[in-house]
């Protein structure tokens, strides 16, 4: 089972999108974000808050790593 921060850096792989660009378009700082992704912290609500309004389509996949939503469009979750 992949950690929160794991699942952030899928959604974000999956969409394309570097870290940069990730951090643009939601308006979580960067370096907030790596930390996240590393496993050095874990994302405050807000955080999540900000990739679910965005993509709600991976919700469920961000908050329980329960659905296959994302491997469809990823295909590189495990």
């Amino acid at each position: 089972m992949a950690t929160v921060g794991e699942r952030i850096r899928l959604i974000r792989e999956g969409l394309g999108m570097g870290r940069q660009e990730f951090a643009d378009k939601t308006g979580i700082p960067k370096g907030t974000l790596i930390r996240t992704e590393q496993g050095q912290n874990a994302p405050q609500v807000s955080v999540l808050i900000k990739i679910a309004d965005l993509w709600p389509e991976y919700a469920a996949y961000l908050l329980t790593d329960k659905t296959d939503v994302i491997q469809k469009k990823a295909g590189n979750i495990k």
